[in-house]
């Protein structure tokens, strides 16, 4: 068997997070302890080492003066760089070099632009929006197709259907800033999206529904107009109507009327109950259990 070792933190200084030491000083712990928890996260280092870690001083950087700009412009182009990044500080380096000469004559290189960030005080973090993001946790999913897999079932009429909201607008991955609290943005609330329903199978994806304005606020009976109009007729086409839907436990999918609808159309139906059994399936170790 293949050993592999824990890298010493000389290998991964550039990568070490200093932030997680400082929390968990913070919390009360030791630096043997702090030690003992980083090694636990891969990164092998010494208490000595996260006591000098934690108790490093900033240098004080020399002012920066480029020589491929004239001196008595330096000043302009720094106050100018700083502007851009104020107005919008998820400009691209290219974006600011084009805004340096259209708007001063003076065309800099990218690493002029970093150095000026760098005397700002700017840091690159990632954007932070202003709204909740669902993660999806695959594991139950995995657990989920595993068990199905051992009991024989090779999902050859399943439909695995889902909808998904996209909305309309630009989002940057990342931002220059002096703090890490100024890269949260916000989001509108009611910003234009649009709704995509689909299902994928063995035989090929369903036709994708796409729905704006009111109609893409799914309720069950929305829901319910969705598979009566796009859904049925494809699954009499593709498995002659004995093809098995997969939803997820979301409220309009599990409703009483949509129940109804499927009991009175004849739809065969497998809900995975992601979320609400994922306590019952951790406990169980994976395990498979009662729906």
């Amino acid at each position: 068997a293949t050993k592999y070792r824990i890298p010493r933190v000389s290998t991964v200084i550039n990568k070490l997070p200093k932030d997680d030491l400082q929390v968990l000083r913070d919390r009360g712990m030791t630096y043997k302890q702090i030690a003992e928890e980083m090694k636990k996260r891969m990164f092998r280092i010494s208490p000595s080492s996260v006591r000098r870690f934690l108790l490093r001083k900033p240098r004080k950087k020399k002012d920066y003066s480029p020589r491929s700009i004239p001196r008595h412009l330096h000043e302009g182009v720094k106050a100018l760089v700083d502007g851009l990044y104020e107005q919008c500080n998820t400009q691209t380096t290219q974006q600011i070099i084009e805004s340096v000469e259209h708007k001063m004559g003076v065309k800099i290189k990218k690493d002029v632009i970093a150095n000026i960030r760098a005397e700002l005080g700017l840091y690159q973090y990632r954007v932070r929006y202003g709204h909740a993001v669902r993660i999806v946790n695959r594991l139950l999913r995995i657990i989920y197709v595993e068990k199905k897999l051992e009991a024989g079932e090779h999902f050859l009429i399943h439909s695995f259907s889902d909808e998904s909201y996209f909305v309309l607008g630009r989002e940057s991955s990342h931002c220059f800033v002096r703090s890490r609290a100024a890269a949260i943005k916000q989001a509108p609330k009611h910003a234009a999206k649009v709704l995509v329903w689909g299902a994928i199978s063995v035989r090929g994806p369903s036709p994708c529904v796409i729905l704006s304005g009111k109609d893409s606020i799914v309720d069950s009976p929305q829901y319910q107009k969705i598979l009566h109009n796009h859904f049925i007729q494809w699954n009499r086409d593709t498995f002659g109507g004995i093809g098995i839907l997969v939803q997820d436990a979301a409220p309009c999918h599990v409703s009483r009327c949509t129940r109804l609808y499927f009991e009175r159309t004849g739809i065969q139906k497998l809900i995975a109950r992601i979320q609400k059994k994922m306590k019952q399936v951790l406990e169980k170790r994976g395990e498979p259990c009662p729906d």
